[in-house]
């Protein structure tokens, strides 16, 4: 069985030690990486792709969130799982408008549950702590009730195609197996979207989507 690639960017090395002899202990893991600051983080990843890091956004040179995005602006298809102390709205809907596809609070994150999350990313889920999962659904309850989105005709009929399957619960890698074009080809859509939608992540994106698709009917 193939083993899953993944590395950590985080600069508490007691913190660091301790998730790596993690990893390393697991026979389905293979640690490849292990940085504790942020431009290091971006020339490592890029270089050698895992399918996960597992990346704080406080670190000592540039925060997390910029890691995620040069990342991924370099076609790198590595996704991110947030790990941090970090659990305020602003932190966590600007990892999720990154690119980051699960975000875990370490207060309340065992080891089993960080293992479980790894392969929850690799299987195409979205893994969150329960508060932090809790306050996704209420910004998305809350964006429901916002008067419709005008600016939803402004996006393209790819745009469009993209936010029906991210609706169904398609990832961004399966949005772009399923339109035969490449991950950072999604991403690229992606962006377009928050700002013509001017929202901070898919949550809302879909959100808006759907408002103005039901007011069509």
């Amino acid at each position: 069985m193939k083993k899953i690639r993944v590395a950590l960017v985080e600069d508490n090395l007691n913190f660091l030690e301790g998730i790596n002899a993690l990893l390393v202990d697991s026979p389905l893991i293979e640690s490849l990486g292990q940085y504790t600051r942020g431009r290091d983080a971006i020339t490592g990843i890029i270089e050698t792709c895992p399918e996960i890091a597992l990346i704080d956004l406080g670190l000592p040179d540039i925060k997390g969130i910029e890691v995620i995005e040069k990342v991924s602006e370099a076609g790198c298809n590595t996704e991110f799982l947030i790990l941090t102390v970090c659990d305020d709205d602003a932190s966590l809907f600007s990892a999720l408008r990154a690119g980051a596809v699960g975000y875990l609070v370490k207060s309340e994150a065992s080891h089993s549950e960080i293992l479980k999350a790894i392969q929850e990313v690799i299987n195409g889920g979205a893994p969150m702590s329960v508060g932090i999962a809790r306050r996704i659904i209420q910004e998305f309850q809350a964006v429901q009730r916002r008067p419709k989105n005008p600016k939803v005709q402004d996006l393209t009929s790819r745009e469009r195609e993209i936010l029906e399957l991210v609706s169904k619960g398609f990832t961004t890698r399966r949005v772009a197996d399923a339109l035969c074009v490449s991950y950072e080809t999604v991403r690229h859509h992606q962006k377009a979207i928050y700002r013509k939608l001017q929202v901070h992540s898919l949550v809302e994106a879909v959100a808006a989507f759907r408002g103005e698709k039901g007011g069509a009917r």
